[in-house]
């Protein structure tokens, strides 16, 4: 069975919303408050040639938090920030296990908003 998605954008109004309403709470944790976080194309792109490919068939996005040991080569202003993990998922071999994600292809190191936000509109 095929799963339809609703693949209709969110209303700007919307989305500053919801925007707005993370912002409130997450500002309650200063050190941790990131507003977004930007992904080259380059990166985003190799990531579809591989689900094009038939390699994966979705991707996973995991929120995290910059710990000293992953800071190598970012700011040292990065630690104790939210981030967003792109783990790439593989079809499922059995009925127990839709989506398994693929750990050896991580994906991370996007600019973040605070430090870098430039062009952000909501």
């Amino acid at each position: 069975m095929i799963k339809k998605f609703n693949s209709e954008p969110i209303d700007k109004k919307v989305a500053q919303a919801m925007v707005n309403a993370y912002t409130e709470e997450a500002r309650k944790f200063p050190k941790s408050y990131t507003k977004a976080v930007w992904f080259p194309a380059e990166q985003i792109l190799e990531m579809a040639k591989s689900m094009s490919e038939g390699k994966y068939d979705g991707l996973r996005i995991y929120f995290g938090q910059y710990t000293p040991d992953s800071l190598e080569g970012l700011p040292k202003t990065y630690e104790g920030r939210n981030t967003l993990l792109l783990v790439p998922t593989l079809p499922s071999i059995s009925n127990d296990d839709e989506h398994r994600d693929d750990l050896d292809d991580i994906e991370n190191r996007g600019e973040m908003c605070p430090e870098v936000c430039n062009g952000t509109c909501l």
